[in-house]
């Protein structure tokens, strides 16, 4: 079987992970589809540690999972090795989260690192317990998501205590921001356990600007999920996924869901961004008030998002991006990925 070299990019960012990985996972698929099937190799060695995105980082945790589960084995994965980069992957629990799942066959993994050099506000883990339950069982699903939210949020406190019981963070942040934190947390990992049927990943990070945290999985995404539980909605979809990520974010509206996790992060003045398969949506401030300016989902359904001013087709500046944006990429990547930042006060 021929070897495919699966260079990864720099992971400086989800789009950059999204852009290099797409087109060589396509090759990967297609090599299969053909019968005679890649053995993939990780090429990790134009990763600048410090520039390392922790949201580009948690999705190639998952996106390794699903390779790993088809291949059936270990992935060998190459890295220029420092002794820093390799204590800071230890220091999140990147190696120790790989280990678990056996992901990797690590070549030239050096010894003597250095442990807990990184902030105790950066780590990444993982929720595992995927319900079992038929997608048309309304009752089951109501009831699990009730209990599993709590059940999430107070676990998310207890893995984030660090942050939670640092000084600059009860300076910057309030209790309220917290709650933020935590329900928003809890109710993404819910959604990627109980639709996209997947193992979530979650990163948390705090930055300058701060706190930014990254949920990911390699699920069905939101287009396959919604076919499942309300296939009459399909056609009004016309088989988008970006309908069908506009769709989940606002048909929560009046209940507890994804509008209100999207709807109180804008509200603390930060962004959401919300991936899936070929497409993605960045709500922000203004993307985010424009549409909740029209009365009904139909209305929103209706739209043409192709000739939408928010759609991004090339490059832009930095500012448009900040309004808020609507994407489609030729190619795509399984599951869905969400980041979302609640700035710190002050900023």
């Amino acid at each position: 079987m021929k070897e495919q070299i699966i260079n990864v990019g720099s992971l400086s960012s989800l789009s950059n992970l999204n852009f290099t990985l797409t087109k060589e996972l396509k090759i990967l698929r297609e090599s299969y589809l053909k019968g005679n099937g890649h053995i993939p190799v990780w090429d990790l060695t134009n990763i600048t540690p410090k520039k390392v995105s922790f949201a580009a980082l948690t999705t190639f945790l998952g996106i390794s999972k699903t390779i790993r589960d088809f291949i059936g084995k270990p992935i060998e994965i190459r890295v220029l090795w420092q002794p820093e980069f390799q204590g800071f992957l230890s220091d999140i629990d990147f190696l120790k989260i790989s280990s678990e799942f056996d992901l990797y066959d690590w070549k030239g993994m050096l010894g003597g690192f250095s442990n807990e050099k990184t902030s105790p506000n950066t780590r990444i883990f993982f929720y595992n317990d995927v319900p079992t339950f038929s997608y048309t069982d309304q009752q089951s699903i109501i009831t699990w998501k009730d209990t599993k939210r709590e059940e999430l949020k107070r676990s998310i406190s207890f893995r984030l205590k660090p942050i939670f019981d640092n000084n600059y963070f009860v300076e910057q942040w309030n209790r309220e921001l917290e709650a933020v934190f935590t329900t928003t947390i809890s109710e993404l990992v819910v959604n990627s356990l109980i639709h996209g049927r997947s193992i979530a990943f979650v990163g948390v990070q705090r930055t300058k600007r701060g706190i930014t945290t990254c949920i990911s999985d390699n699920g069905i995404g939101f287009l396959n999920s919604l076919q499942q539980y309300k296939p009459d909605l399909i056609p009004s979809l016309s088989k988008s996924n970006l309908k069908a990520i506009l769709y989940s974010s606002l048909h929560s509206r009046n209940k507890i869901g994804l509008y209100r996790a999207i709807n109180d992060v804008i509200l603390s003045g930060g962004y959401i961004n919300i991936s899936s398969f070929d497409s993605e949506i960045m709500w922000s401030n203004e993307i985010w008030q424009h549409i909740n300016t029209f009365q009904s989902l139909e209305d929103i359904l209706a739209l043409n998002l192709e000739t939408s001013a928010f759609m991004l087709d090339g490059f832009v500046d930095i500012e448009t991006l900040k309004k808020g944006y609507l994407k489609k990429y030729d190619h795509f990547l399984m599951g869905s990925r969400i980041t979302f930042e609640i700035p710190f006060s002050h900023e």
